[in-house]
């Protein structure tokens, strides 16, 4: 919803689009915790990777979108942490995204033995233990714009993507395919759709009387 400050008419907008894949439908691939009876206990049924998930009509979740070198477009650096959780040996959520600068933590919810290893190049690489159920401790890799894996290396499949970038407009593709970004200023952007398997997209866009839509398709690549 677009927003008037003062007597101007400063629009403040979301931008909102939905990602779809279009190919053969791809089926999920099935994690098999049963060499860890600890983690296949924490589920009461299958857990599949989320790296490739696709709804019945292409609908494309855990694509991060973004605006590309927005530094000009304004915005403080979030107050509250972007917390990655780990809820029955898996990381929730797969991706996310964080601003320069903002806090990134990790959080264990399962009471056993979690290895944080944060795959980080520009942002340096860090590694480190959670035993205890709650447990929280920062990652510090926020530094610069960067997209990054995070890893257990006590549980192999257990894998989340963290994408650090210079603005605070940012969103992650939902089960649905949509996305929603708050409080841009009317203007011309560049926006970033970003698939750990199938890649990147760009899109120049208008936010304008405060609102604006950009849909991406993703394909297999070759």
């Amino acid at each position: 919803m677009a927003l008037a400050v003062g007597a101007g008419s400063l629009a403040l907008g979301d931008v909102t689009g939905k990602v779809t894949y279009n190919g053969p439908r791809v089926k999920p691939k099935m994690i098999n915790m049963n060499a860890v009876p600890q983690c296949a206990g924490l589920n009461a049924g299958p857990v599949f990777d989320p790296s490739v998930v696709i709804g019945p009509a292409g609908e494309l979740q855990n694509v991060a979108v973004y605006v590309k070198n927005g530094t000009g477009a304004g915005g403080e650096i979030p107050k509250d942490p972007v917390v990655l959780n780990q809820k029955g040996c898996m990381y929730e959520p797969h991706v996310v995204t964080v601003m320069v600068g903002q806090k990134l933590m990790a959080k264990n919810s399962d009471g056993c033995l979690h290895n944080v290893h944060a795959l980080a190049k520009k942002n340096g690489e860090t590694n480190f233990p959670q035993v205890n159920k709650g447990q929280q401790d920062p990652i510090d890799a926020t530094k610069q714009t960067e997209t990054f894996r995070v890893k257990c290396d006590v549980h192999p499949w257990m894998s989340a993507i963290v994408v650090v970038v210079d603005n605070p407009y940012s969103a992650v593709s939902g089960n649905n395919g949509t996305f929603t970004i708050k409080g841009l200023k009317d203007g011309k952007y560049t926006l970033v759709a970003e698939h750990e398997k199938y890649g990147k997209q760009e899109a120049q866009i208008e936010v304008k009387d405060g609102k604006a839509t950009q849909d991406f398709k993703f394909s297999k690549k070759k």
